[in-house]
């Protein structure tokens, strides 16, 4: 991991660096470009966790299933078994259903080979910082998601996008509801074993898109938790998933036995869930854009996203067949005005999203919201 953290770091530093320049090789119209501006692969426009700068008001309708109190936290059934249930760190007011959203966050381009009009293949990064305020009392943050991803991205003929690589992400509660949390004088063995959080730490990726006529977009992106990973809360990890090792952790382990003795409970593990059961995430957008000369252009879409940890019960902390895959719908309309190809958009977005909370560790919270924002996208 840590030769991971350093890559991440200098690529970072050569892209603040401006470092930009194409050398053409003078045979075969093959050319290398440094830090191309845009990149190959465009990531779905809707999809709360895409990697861009976005600040946004989120509106909720005033009803208790849309107000964020709770926090989720593994406890005892009453016979020694392991389940989870949530634990006010707020009591529940329907007034509460406005936030605040934070997005910053980049997806470029390093290296990219260019073979005429072609085809081209680029390493491409991407990450950042993924936050939620509520836009009530302090403004107190809700959490933060830290994410970022490595790997190539494809262009042929200028419409078929393909991406693969791997991606990182992690939940981590705001230090305001964790004091929030602990001013109610819930006890840590008796009340509840130990905090839960929402991570996947890592999966595969995979997307490819289609753009017809530089109008009509179609997407997919595919995640797949690696052999080795974390993964968190405990009761959805694979079975026989290996945790990675680390100067803290060098033994080899199962991660759910890891991962459940840190949420409390030691004789608990993951195998007997069918082979069936990899935590995979699958997206699929569609998107629609329409130029307006010297000004910018106008754009929709809707993207869906299903869930396979959906078939674990949040209460129990067991695999169930009768629960389907956990679904997400969200819509965007938005405007983006440029003034050079080479600077970045400035998007005035309009969203409506239902399904999980837009911060990992509240993915037990279901909400339905109406936002809008501003954003830069390059």
């Amino acid at each position: 991991m840590k030769g991971k953290h350093i890559f991440i770091s200098v690529a970072l530093l050569l892209i603040m660096a401006n470092a930009s320049a194409t050398i053409e090789f003078g045979f075969g119209d093959l050319s290398l470009d440094f830090a191309p501006v845009k990149p190959l692969y465009k990531e779905s426009l809707a999809y709360p966790f895409s990697n861009d700068i976005r600040f946004s008001y989120l509106i909720a309708p005033a009803k208790a299933d849309n107000v964020t109190n709770t926090i989720l936290v593994s406890a005892d059934d009453g016979t020694g078994n392991p389940t989870y249930k949530e634990l006010e760190f707020k009591e529940l007011n329907t007034h509460n259903t406005k936030y605040w959203a934070l997005k910053s966050c980049t997806d470029i381009g390093l290296l990219r080979f260019t073979w005429k009009e072609t085809a081209a293949i680029e390493i491409y990064i991407h990450g950042g910082i993924n936050s939620v305020f509520g836009a009530y009392g302090g403004v107190d943050c809700l959490g933060f998601d830290g994410q970022y991803g490595l790997g190539l991205s494809s262009l042929l003929f200028d419409s078929i996008a393909i991406r693969g690589g791997f991606h990182h992400y992690s939940g981590h509660w705001g230090d305001e509801i964790l004091g929030d949390f602990f001013s109610r004088g819930y006890t840590e063995g008796t009340d509840y074993k130990a905090i839960t959080e929402y991570t996947r730490n890592n999966s595969w990726y995979f997307g490819a898109s289609y753009t017809l006529s530089d109008i009509i977009r179609f997407g997919i992106d595919v995640e797949l938790p690696e052999g080795k990973a974390w993964i968190r809360p405990a009761a959805h990890v694979p079975a026989n998933t290996t945790k990675p090792s680390s100067e803290e952790s060098p033994e080899k382990a199962n991660t759910s036995d890891h991962i459940w003795t840190q949420e409390g409970f030691e004789d608990r593990d993951n195998r007997f869930y069918p082979s069936s059961y990899k935590a995979w995430r699958f997206g699929f957008s569609l998107e629609a854009q329409y130029s307006i000369d010297n000004v910018g252009r106008v754009y929709a879409g809707i993207d869906i996203q299903l869930h396979q940890d959906g078939k674990i019960d949040p209460v129990t902390a067991t695999y169930s067949e009768d629960l389907g895959w956990k679904k997400e719908f969200s819509a965007v309309l938005g405007f983006a005005f440029r003034d050079k190809v080479t600077l970045p958009e400035f998007n005035i977005e309009f969203t409506y999203h239902k399904g999980r909370f837009p911060l990992l560790n509240y993915w037990f919270n279901d909400i339905e919201y109406f936002s809008v924002g501003l954003g830069l996208t390059l």
